[in-house]
C-alpha cells in the first residue's frame, strides 16, 4: 500500500500539518505501508519563503520530500483577502484562483511531484491552501481530503466546493466540523470519517522551562499556545487579560508561547515566549494552572489534547464548534463569550484548585480514550481501505 499526504510545510509547526505530518508518521510506524510527505521548503505561513534545503530525508520509515516555493504570500494577497471577506459568494472563478495563487505556497516542482507519484491514494489538507486547492483537481481520482476548516468567508467560495466535490472522501477532526461543511457546501454524500488527532506527550521540566523563558518563578500563571494573532483570539485574549489584572489586582501572569505576529509586548502582566522548541513548551505547559485557548476558529485544537495530557483544565472561546464540543463531551473545561464571562470562568478556575484538578483529569480521561493513536490508525486504516475498495472498477 503506498500513501501519500500532501501538506503546504512539514514540523511542529501549523495546527493542521503538524497533525497530518504526525499521522502520516504513525501510519508508517505502525502499518509498514510506503508513507511519503510532499511539503514545500517554507516553514512561515506569513511569508511562505524557501527556509529548508529541497529533496528526500526520512524521518523512521516516512519519506519526506521538500519542495522549493516559488512564491509565497504577494502584495496583492492583502486586497483580494479584504474582498473576499466583504462577500464570498459574490466573487468570480478568476478571482479566487488569484487569491489562492496569491496566498501560496505555490510550488510547480509540488505539483509535478504529486502528479507523478505512484501512490494509491492521496491526502491533502488543509483546504485553504494553493498546494490543496490548485494540487488536488490534478489527482481527484485517487484524492482525499482533510478540510481543517472551521466557520469563515473563504469556507464559502466556490473553487472550495469544487474542490471539495472532486474528491473521493473527507476526513474531519471533529463533529462540529462536518457540520459545519455540510451545512455549506453539497457533500454530505461523499465517504467521510470524524477522525480526530493524537498528540505525542513530550519531557520537558516546568522550573527549567520557567528559567529559559524568563518567567518569575515565584509567580503562578496560565498559558497559551498557538500564534499570537488577531484571528487566533490572542489580541482580545490580552485585552481581557489586562483588564482582569486590574479588576483584580491578581498575581498571576499569562504567558504567550507562539509566533507574535500581532507584536505584543512582554510586561508585568504578560510574558511572550517565541521559538520555544517541545521541551520548553512542554515545560511551561506543566507548570501552568490552566491553558487558555481565545480562537473562535478551531477545526480541533491539538494543543487542548495536550493541555489534558498534562492534566490541565482549559478555558476556551464558546463561539467556536469545535473546542466547545470538545469541552461538552469531555467536562475538562470551562467556556466564555463575554469579558464578564471570561472573568467569572478564569475566576472560579484559579480560586479553585480541587475544580482545576477535577476538569484536568476528565480532560485525560476523555482525551486518551477517544483520541489515543491506536484508535486513530485503526480507524484511518479502515477509512482508506474503504475508499480504495469503492475506488477499484467492479
Amino acid at each position: 500500500m503506498k500513501i501519500d499526504f500532501v501538506i503546504p510545510r512539514y514540523g511542529p509547526r501549523g495546527g493542521a500539518e503538524n497533525a497530518l505530518g504526525t499521522t502520516a508518521l504513525k501510519l508508517a510506524e505502525t502499518l509498514g505501508w510506503d508513507i511519503t510527505v510532499h511539503a514545500t521548503c517554507a516553514s512561515s505561513s506569513l511569508t511562505w519563503s524557501n527556509a529548508e534545503e529541497p529533496g528526500i530525508s526520512h524521518v523512521g520509515k516516512l519519506a519526506i520530500k521538500k519542495y522549493l516555493v516559488d512564491s509565497g504570500r504577494s502584495p496583492a494577497w492583502s486586497e483580494l483577502n479584504e474582498k473576499i471577506k466583504q462577500s464570498p459568494s459574490s466573487i468570480d472563478a478568476a478571482t479566487q484562483d488569484a487569491f489562492f495563487h496569491h496566498q501560496g505556497p505555490v510550488s510547480a516542482a509540488l505539483r509535478d511531484g504529486v502528479a507523478n507519484s505512484e501512490a494509491d491514494l492521496i491526502i491533502f489538507g488543509p483546504y485553504l491552501f494553493w498546494s490543496t486547492i490548485a494540487v488536488l483537481p490534478t489527482v481527484a481520482q485517487r484524492s482525499i481530503v482533510v478540510p481543517a476548516a472551521h466557520d469563515e468567508p473563504f469556507l464559502r467560495l466556490s473553487r472550495v466546493r469544487e474542490m471539495l466535490s472532486s474528491t473521493l472522501g473527507l476526513i474531519y477532526g471533529c463533529t462540529a466540523e462536518r457540520k459545519l461543511l455540510e451545512s455549506v457546501h453539497p457533500i454530505a454524500h461523499l465517504p467521510q470519517t470524524v477522525l480526530g488527532w493524537g498528540i505525542d506527550v513530550k519531557q520537558g521540566d516546568s522550573l527549567e522551562a520557567q528559567t529559559e523563558a524568563g518567567i518569575d518563578p515565584s509567580r503562578p500563571y496560565i498559558i497559551c499556545i498557538g500564534r499570537i494573532e488577531h484571528a487566533k483570539g490572542t489580541v482580545s485574549l490580552a485585552q481581557f487579560w489586562k483588564n482582569y489584572c486590574t479588576e483584580t489586582g491578581t498575581n498571576y501572569q499569562l504567558v504567550l508561547v507562539g509566533e507574535n505576529n500581532a507584536q505584543i509586548p512582554s510586561d508585568h502582566d504578560i510574558c511572550v515566549v517565541e521559538n520555544a522548541n517541545d521541551h520548553t513548551k512542554w515545560g511551561l505547559l506543566r507548570g501552568a494552572d490552566l491553558l487558555i485557548n481565545p480562537s473562535a476558529m478551531e477545526s480541533f485544537s491539538l494543543v487542548i489534547f495536550e493541555a489534558w495530557a498534562a492534566n490541565k483544565p482549559v478555558l476556551v472561546n464558546k463561539y467556536c464548534g469545535a473546542t466547545n464540543g470538545h469541552i461538552i463531551d469531555s467536562c475538562g473545561g470551562l467556556t466564555y463569550g463575554s469579558y464578564l464571562e471570561f472573568e467569572s470562568a478564569l475566576s472560579r478556575l484559579l480560586h479553585d484548585s480541587d475544580l482545576r484538578n477535577t476538569l484536568g483529569r476528565a480532560g485525560k480521561a476523555f482525551g486518551s480514550s477517544r483520541y489515543n493513536w491506536d484508535s486513530i490508525t485503526n480507524r484511518l486504516e479502515s477509512f482508506i481501505n474503504r475508499i480504495l475498495v469503492q475506488k477499484r472498477p467492479s
